[in-house]
C-alpha cells in the first residue's frame, strides 16, 4: 500500500523513465535533416545595402532567410568581410541612453544587427528594405533580429557590400 503524499517506487521509476525518454526523443528530434538543430546554425549572411536586404545561408549554402533591413544612413555601414564577435539580448545606443535595441549580434565592433530601436519605450521609425536611417548597425524587425542571434553562432561571417 502506498503511503499518501508519497510516490511509490514505481511512480518514481516511471517518472524517471518518461523523463529519460523524452530527453532521448528531443534529443533525436533535434538533429533530424531540415530542423534549424542539424543545420546548427546559419552558415554566413551576406549584406546588401543598395537593395536594403540581408539573406541568410546555411552552412550548405542553402538560403535560409531574406531580411527587410534598414543600413547606416550616409553610407556609415562599412563594406567588407567580418564576423559575429559578440551577442546582447538588450543593448543601449551609445549615443543616447534612452533608446535600447533587442537582440544585438555585433560584427564590426559597435556595429551589428539587431530589432527596430526604442526611444523610452516607442519604436523608431524604421522603413525596413527602404532605405537607410540607421546610425551604421543593420536594423531589421525584432523577429528577425531573433532569430540571428538564435541561429549565428559568435564567428558567423557577415559580408556587407553596396553593388
Amino acid at each position: 500500500m502506498a503511503r499518501t503524499g508519497a510516490r511509490s517506487g514505481t511512480g518514481r521509476r516511471r517518472t524517471l523513465w518518461a523523463l529519460a525518454l523524452a530527453t532521448a526523443v528531443v534529443a533525436v528530434v533535434g538533429l533530424l535533416p531540415g530542423t534549424a538543430s542539424a543545420q546548427g546554425s546559419i552558415g554566413w549572411i551576406d549584406v546588401n545595402i543598395r537593395r536594403q536586404q540581408a539573406i541568410a545561408y546555411s552552412p550548405d549554402g542553402e538560403l535560409l532567410r531574406r531580411i527587410p533591413i534598414s543600413s547606416g544612413a550616409n553610407g556609415r555601414t562599412p563594406t567588407g568581410r567580418y564576423a559575429i564577435s559578440r551577442k546582447s539580448a538588450t543593448t543601449v545606443s551609445t549615443t543616447d541612453p534612452r533608446v535600447s535595441m533587442r537582440w544585438m549580434s555585433n560584427f564590426n565592433g559597435g556595429i551589428g544587427f539587431h530589432g527596430i530601436p526604442r526611444k523610452n519605450g516607442v519604436a523608431l521609425s524604421t522603413p525596413l528594405g527602404q532605405r537607410a536611417v540607421s546610425h551604421g548597425c543593420i536594423r531589421m524587425s525584432d523577429e528577425n533580429a531573433k532569430w540571428i542571434y538564435d541561429n549565428a553562432p559568435i564567428g558567423t561571417r557577415v559580408n556587407v557590400f553596396a553593388k
